[in-house]
């Protein structure tokens, strides 16, 4: 998906747990509460912006189920300012009035899911408290272990239709983990092909809870919502039966201090006058800005010598197509013969015979004669105008729009 989803999984682990801290500190729990608690997880196909339909129809119910008031007459500002005053906290409101969700659980199984709640109540109350309070990954396989041992959740009007209880209870588990670690294992696409990579998909859950944990510090991975990310996108950054990964998760780059390294000093060897702290400041200050820039994507770096390429914007036309992007310090000349060396040759190395997409960041504006020899090559050509990313290339206007 996109480090943007990363960050909207990270917030609803901050709403679900400041609502947790309030009902958990309450004498008892209804089974109603905790269905409220695990729909803050979820969404809808409409789940963007202000106006999006899981607002109604998810988030504010939820709410009102957690809190036990009827807020379906009410606007989401009155709701975030009633729940900051029964929770005695302003940080609150502006995770309710944010985008979270992230789970677009099933249609069919949403209202028997409560039902189900209510019938393991004995069982899921204590589950979801230790989640609350998770501190290490054995405690977290220890959860898995119990979610092994419930039933499954029947299906509307086909009782014999069972979902797998871990498809309702991982993501709440995962939104309510203090360290973030507990990972999603539901019946999304993208956990789906993560669990068929490591030869996990037809293993019991502990088996697929270990895999999973074990990408931690891999590829950029840090946390849960990362390892969402990769699954989503699979790209080849994962280090399976002694393969070498290629990529990572695109990190944020040192703009200070004199230790400054670019990921390619072998290729740098024939502009020595230009390997210089303020070059290598500028070439990652670009990068950060292109990351925060283009954020809605997955952005992914080069990890094995072959091919350290800069930037791999993931799916940029939203048709399926990557773009590789090579990041230089300098207009000049002899950085944009490099640079269009560079890319031919790590797309060839990643991509093999693909129909390349491929574009240059640069500092500045370049001059005409630049322009015409990128577009003579089909090669995009990308700088910032202040901070807006700007394109002379026509096939790019969508990405920087």
């Amino acid at each position: 998906m996109s480090e943007n989803w990363a960050k909207r999984e990270r917030r609803t682990n901050q709403l679900a747990r400041a609502a947790a801290n309030y009902l958990f500190n309450q004498r008892t729990q209804s089974s109603n509460q905790l269905y409220g608690l695990c729909k803050l997880t979820w969404i809808t196909n409409s789940y963007e912006g202000p106006q999006a339909a899981y607002v109604e129809s998810t988030k504010k119910p939820a709410l009102g189920e957690i809190f036990e008031r009827d807020y379906l007459a009410a606007s989401m500002d009155e709701v975030a300012a009633d729940i900051s005053t029964i929770v005695a906290s302003p940080a609150i409101k502006p995770l309710i009035l944010s985008e979270t969700g992230f789970t677009n659980f099933y249609k069919a199984y949403r209202n028997t899911a409560r039902e189900w709640i209510d019938d393991n109540l004995d069982s899921v109350l204590p589950l979801l408290k230790s989640a609350y309070r998770l501190g290490t990954d054995t405690q977290g396989l220890k959860l898995i272990r119990k979610i092994q041992q419930f039933p499954g959740i029947p299906k509307a009007n086909h009782e014999k239709q069972l979902m797998r209880p871990e498809y309702l209870l991982t993501p709440a588990l995962f939104a309510l983990d203090p360290r973030l670690r507990f990972p999603l294992i539901n019946g999304n696409e993208g956990v789906k092909n993560l669990l068929g990579r490591l030869k996990v998909a037809d293993a019991p859950l502990d088996d697929q809870y270990q895999s999973m944990i074990g990408l931690y510090g891999k590829g950029g991975i840090v946390d849960a919502a990362d390892l969402d990310q990769a699954g989503r996108d699979l790209p080849d950054f994962i280090a399976i039966n002694g393969k070498r990964p290629t990529k990572k998760l695109l990190e944020e780059k040192p703009v200070q201090g004199s230790e400054l390294p670019l990921k390619d000093e072998s290729d740098i060897q024939s502009l020595q006058r230009e390997r210089t702290v303020v070059n290598r400041r500028i070439h990652n200050k670009l990068t950060n800005k292109l990351k925060t820039c283009l954020s809605d994507y997955t952005l992914l770096e080069g990890a094995s010598k072959p091919a350290m390429f800069d930037v791999l914007v993931k799916d940029f036309d939203r048709k399926g197509a990557d773009l590789l992007i090579e990041v230089k310090s300098s207009v000049e000349a002899a950085h944009i013969r490099m640079a269009i060396g560079q890319l031919f040759d790590y797309w060839f190395r990643i991509n093999g015979n693909a129909e390349p997409r491929m574009a240059i960041l640069v500092p500045s504006t370049p001059d005409d004669a630049t322009k015409k020899l990128l577009q003579w090559l089909e090669i995009g050509l990308l700088w910032f105008s202040g901070e807006k990313l700007t394109s002379c290339s026509n096939w790019l206007a969508d990405l920087v729009g």
